[in-house]
């Protein structure tokens, strides 16, 4: 098993959100599933430290992410993503999120129940902290999402 972490930077609805679901509480960390999305970015990006490179240091507002292990790329050696590499990965990461929303929040027509209501309800069922910058960027993102979908 791997020690290694990588250490991002995300937005705190999404670092809510992946505590909730993909928290390894035995390892204190995020744990991708094998043959994920997120794990794929991960082992196709993770490479050699350059010697110059600073090492990354856990940090309240970062979110530690395990270094997989993989065949014929020791941990030790192969435990270094660099920035843009690092943006692939939450950019994956915030696709699975839209997707995920989209289709839980979708079904429901705008008519029916309030917005507000099937906003905070999602957020509760992800663990995301309820305040109003999570909440206003989850409803700007579904608004968007409906009205790209909704025009076709």
């Amino acid at each position: 098993m791997s020690q290694f972490n990588i250490y991002l930077k995300t937005p705190d609805y999404l670092k809510d959100w992946l505590r909730h679901e993909m928290w390894n509480e035995d390892e204190q960390r995020i744990v991708f599933p094998r043959n994920s999305a997120e794990w794929i970015v991960l082992c196709l990006f993770l490479g050699k430290r350059p010697a110059d490179a600073p090492v990354d240091v856990a940090d309240d507002d970062l979110l530690p992410i395990k270094v997989p292990t993989q065949p014929g790329k020791n941990p030790a050696v192969f435990n270094y993503m660099p920035e843009f590499a690092k943006k692939a990965l939450i950019n994956t990461i915030k696709r699975r999120f839209k997707f995920l929303m989209w289709k839980e929040l979708h079904v429901i027509k705008p008519d029916e129940v309030q917005i507000t209501d099937i906003i905070y309800a999602f957020m509760e069922k992800h663990g995301i902290s309820d305040n109003g910058k999570n909440w206003e960027t989850i409803r700007q993102m579904y608004f968007r999402m409906r009205k790209v979908y909704g025009e076709k």
